[in-house]
C-alpha cells in the first residue's frame, strides 16, 4: 500500500542469492517475518462503560494472546460500578487504565488511539474475548499484503452467563462488490468493535470514530477504512461476541436503523464526491419508507429470535425466524448464513475488494 499507513511498513532485509542456497534464504526471510511480528506492538484499546461483570474475563482473553508484545489501554467512560478497579487490579505492566467521564463509546474509543504507541491497533468491548492466537493471525495477514489496512475474523456468540454458542458472525468478503459495499457503508463483514485491528496511522488518518454517532460509529468507521486500502476476513473463529438483551441495538433497534441510513446516505455521497448530508438536518427529516419498516421488523424479529435461542427459548425464537423469514426472505437467508458454522481450513482468508 502506498498510501495511508504504508510508511509503517518496511520491507524484509534483503540476502544476496549466493551467499546461501534458496532455501536457506526462504528460511531466513520466514524467519525475520516471524521476528518483526512478534517485536510489534499493538495497541488494545477497549472502552469500559458499567461491565465489572465481564471485564475480568475479557482482559484475561487478551493477556493470554500468543503475540505478547501489547500494551493494553482500558478507557474509563465514567462508569460508576467497580470495572475500572478490576482492570487495575490486575498485576500486568501492559494494562493500562485512563479514566475519564462519561462521553460515549466512541470518544473513548478516540481517547485509547491518542494514547496508543503502538504501530497496529486493535479493539474490543469489555464484554467480548479473544481466543489465543487472535492476534498472531490477524498480525500475519496484515503484514502479508501491501494492499491490507485492516483484519477481522469470525466471530462466535456467547450467551450472558459465557456459554460459548455454535452460531458464528462473519463473512467472506471475496465478492468483487464487497469493497464497494463498506465504501458505501452498506456491509459489516465482522463485528467491528470486537474483532478489527488495522494500522494504527490509517485508522487516524481516516479520522477515528465519528463522536457524533451514537450508534453504528463502527461501520461509518469502515466506509472510511476501506477507502484507504482492502480489508481481509480470517475465514475462522478467533473469540466471541456477547448478545444480550440488554445491548443498545436490542433496546433501540428503530433508531439503529436510522443511524445506519444516515451513514449509508454520507459514505455514498463521499464515495460519489457529493456534498455530505447534515446528520441534524437528515434526522428531523427522517421518514421511513413502508419497504424500510418491513425490512426493519424482519430484522428485529431476526435478532430477538437469536437472543431468545441463545436463552433456550427455542419455540418462541422459531416463530420470530419464521416471521422474518416471511417479511424479507432474502434478508433472513443472508442472515441465517452468516451464522451457520465456518469450517476451519488452513489459511482461509478473505479479501474485500480484490
Amino acid at each position: 500500500m502506498d498510501g495511508e499507513g504504508g510508511n509503517r511498513r518496511r520491507a524484509l532485509p534483503r540476502h544476496s542469492a549466493h551467499l546461501k542456497k534458496p532455501a536457506d534464504v526462504t528460511d531466513s526471510i520466514d524467519a525475520c517475518a516471524n521476528l518483526r511480528e512478534a517485536t510489534m506492538l499493538v495497541s488494545v484499546i477497549i472502552p469500559l462503560y458499567n461491565t465489572e461483570k465481564y471485564i475480568g474475563a475479557c482482559l484475561a482473553s487478551v493477556l493470554s494472546q500468543t503475540h505478547t508484545d501489547l500494551e493494553v489501554i482500558v478507557v474509563d467512560d465514567g462508569s460508576t460500578d467497580g470495572g475500572a478497579a478490576i482492570a487495575e487490579g490486575i498485576a500486568d505492566e501492559r494494562i493500562r487504565v485512563d479514566r475519564g467521564p462519561n462521553r460515549g463509546v466512541s470518544a473513548a474509543r478516540n481517547r485509547g488511539l491518542d494514547l496508543a504507541r503502538g504501530e497496529i491497533v486493535a479493539f474490543l468491548d469489555a464484554d467480548d474475548i479473544w481466543y489465543p492466537d487472535k492476534l498472531s493471525e490477524q498480525i500475519s495477514v496484515l503484514q502479508s499484503d501491501r494492499d491490507v489496512v485492516a483484519v477481522g475474523a469470525v466471530f462466535q456468540y456467547l450467551s450472558r452467563d459465557g456459554r460459548r454458542l455454535l452460531s458464528q458472525v462473519g463473512q467472506d468478503a471475496r465478492d468483487a462488490d464487497a469493497r464497494e459495499r463498506m465504501q458505501r457503508g452498506q456491509l459489516s463483514p465482522f463485528p467491528i468493535d470486537s474483532c478489527l485491528i488495522a494500522w494504527a496511522d490509517t485508522v487516524r488518518n481516516a479520522g477515528g470514530f465519528d463522536e457524533s454517532l451514537p450508534v453504528v460509529e463502527d461501520i461509518d468507521l469502515m466506509s472510511r477504512l476501506a477507502l484507504a486500502g482492502s480489508v481481509a476476513t480470517v475465514m475462522r473463529p478467533l473469540g466471541a461476541y456477547r448478545l444480550h438483551s440488554e445491548s443498545l441495538s436490542a433496546r433501540e433497534h428503530a433508531r439503529v436503523k436510522m443511524f445506519m441510513r444516515f451513514v449509508e446516505q454520507r459514505a455514498t455521497a463521499r464515495l460519489e464526491g457529493r456534498p455530505t448530508p447534515d446528520l441534524e438536518s437528515f434526522v428531523s427529516a427522517y421518514r421511513p419508507t413502508r419497504a424500510q419498516r418491513w425490512q426493519d421488523g424482519a430484522a428485529r424479529r431476526f435478532r430477538d429470535a437469536g437472543v431468545l435461542a441463545m436463552e433456550g427459548r427455542y419455540v418462541r425464537a422459531t416463530t420470530l425466524c419464521a416471521l422474518a423469514l416471511a417479511a424479507r426472505p432474502s434478508y433472513t437467508l443472508r442472515r441465517i448464513a452468516m451464522r451457520s458454522p465456518v469450517r476451519r481450513t488452513p489459511g482461509a482468508v478473505a479479501h474485500g475488494g480484490n
